[in-house]
C-alpha cells in the first residue's frame, strides 16, 4: 500500500481520537511522500489545526503565514487562510483576502462559495448575491469539493429567501433543480417553503414529499411545512396529523407568525388546545 495514504489515513483517525500530536507528526511524515501542490497544502493546513487544537496559537499562525508565502500562486492556500481567520472570527481580514482572491483566480469556485458563505454570515446578504452572480458569469470553474454551479444556485436561492424575495429564490431553486437528477436535489424542503409563500399549495406539497422520499429526515420543520401545505388544500385532518408527529418528536411545537394564516382552519376547531407546550412567535 501507498505510505502517504497509509500515513493520511493514520493521521486522521489520531486527529478523531484528539491526538493531536501524533496527527501532527503523521502528517510532517506523509509530506515526503507527494509533490502535488494542493496535497501539500491541506496537509500543512492539517498540521496548523493540530497546532490549534493544542493551544499553540502563534505555530499556528507561523505555518498558515508559510503556506501564503510558499503557495502564493495556488488559491487553496488562501482557502485554508480565510478559514482559519474565519474560525478566528477575524471577518473583515478574511473578507478582504477573499476579494483579493476572486480577482487573482477568478475561476476557482470553492473561494467564491467561501466569501458568500462569510458574508452572510456577517448580515451582508446582497453582497453574498453579488458574488455568487458573479461566479456564474465565469465560463469556466472549477469544482471545489465537489460542488459545481448547480450549488451557486441553490445557495443563491436560499439567499434570496432569507431576504424575502421569494420568487428570486424560487427562480434560482428551479434552475439548481434543472441540473440534477431528481433524487440528487437536496433542497425541497426550501422549494416547498417558496411555493408556499407563491401560493401554490399544491407544489409545496410535491416538494416537501420528495424531501422526505429523498432525504429520509423527519424533522419538525418540516412535518410543519407538510402540514401547512395541507391545511392550505383543505386536508385538515392530515394536517392535525402532521402536527401531532412534529410534536412528538420534542413534546413541544414552536410555530411561526407566518403559519398563523396556514393553520386557520386547525385554530378554529380547537386542535391546539389538544397540545399542552405550544409557544407561538410575536407577530
Amino acid at each position: 500500500m501507498n505510505p502517504f495514504f497509509s500515513l493520511i489515513r493514520e493521521a486522521k483517525k489520531m486527529e478523531s481520537e484528539k491526538e493531536f500530536t501524533r496527527a501532527f507528526n503523521l502528517y510532517a511524515q506523509s509530506e515526503s511522500h507527494t509533490k502535488n501542490e494542493a496535497a501539500l497544502i491541506k496537509i500543512k493546513a492539517k498540521k496548523a489545526w493540530c497546532l490549534y487544537s493544542v493551544g499553540n496559537p502563534k505555530e499556528t499562525e507561523k505555518l498558515f503565514q508559510d503556506i501564503i508565502d510558499n503557495f502564493d500562486h495556488h488559491p487553496l492556500s488562501i482557502t485554508v487562510y480565510s478559514r482559519y481567520l474565519i474560525k478566528l472570527k477575524k471577518f473583515k481580514s478574511a473578507r478582504t483576502l477573499l476579494l483579493k482572491s476572486l480577482i487573482r483566480f477568478p475561476s476557482y469556485l470553492e473561494n467564491y462559495l467561501l466569501l458568500a458563505s462569510l458574508l452572510k454570515e456577517m448580515e451582508r446578504s446582497d453582497e453574498a448575491i453579488e458574488v455568487l452572480r458573479q461566479a456564474l458569469t465565469q465560463e469556466h470553474l472549477s469544482n471545489g469539493r465537489g460542488v459545481d454551479r448547480k450549488d451557486i444556485w441553490a445557495e443563491l436561492g436560499s439567499l434570496y429567501f432569507s431576504r424575502g424575495d421569494y420568487n428570486s429564490a424560487l427562480a434560482s431553486l428551479k434552475l439548481s433543480l434543472k441540473m440534477v437528477s431528481e433524487e440528487e436535489f437536496a433542497n425541497y424542503d426550501l422549494l416547498a417553503l417558496c411555493y408556499l409563500e407563491a401560493e401554490d399549495p399544491e407544489n409545496a406539497l410535491n416538494c416537501i414529499q420528495l424531501h422526505f422520499k429523498y432525504c429520509k429526515e423527519i424533522d419538525q420543520e418540516s412535518l410543519i411545512v407538510l402540514a401547512r401545505a395541507n391545511c392550505r388544500l383543505g386536508n385538515t385532518e392530515v394536517a392535525a396529523n402532521n402536527l401531532i408527529q412534529a410534536y412528538s418528536i420534542e413534546d413541544s411545537l414552536y410555530l411561526k407568525a407566518a403559519d398563523f394564516l396556514d393553520f386557520a382552519p386547525l385554530l378554529r376547531n380547537g386542535f391546539f388546545t389538544t397540545l399542552e407546550n405550544i409557544e407561538w412567535e410575536d407577530q
